[in-house]
């Protein structure tokens, strides 16, 4: 059995790496190597970052069955970040 291809890969010169906050919140901790700047995202943004590039499905449908928010309550915002991440030259579609 194939997995299905995540969304967005990470480019190379990218490195990334999970953590846990101290209250116990998913981390992100992501660089252009070898410079920076470190990116740090918690929570929400831990989680849009693992759907886009680990997940199978697209990312606002994970960020949704994961937080039990409707699709729509949650599409402008993950859409948005997503972007940003594209923006910033840390993820790329696959």
């Amino acid at each position: 059995m194939t997995r299905a291809t995540p969304p967005y890969a990470v480019p190379p010169g990218v490195g990334w790496t999970y953590g846990e906050a101290d209250d116990g919140a998913d981390l992100v901790y992501v660089a252009h190597l070898p410079n920076g700047p470190i990116s740090v995202l918690p929570g929400i943004a831990a989680l849009i970052w693992r759907a886009a590039v680990e997940g199978s499905m697209p990312v606002v449908d994970t960020v949704s069955a994961t937080t039990g928010h409707p699709a729509t309550t949650v599409r402008e915002d993950v859409e948005s970040f997503v972007a940003d991440l594209i923006r910033q030259r840390l993820i790329e579609p696959t």
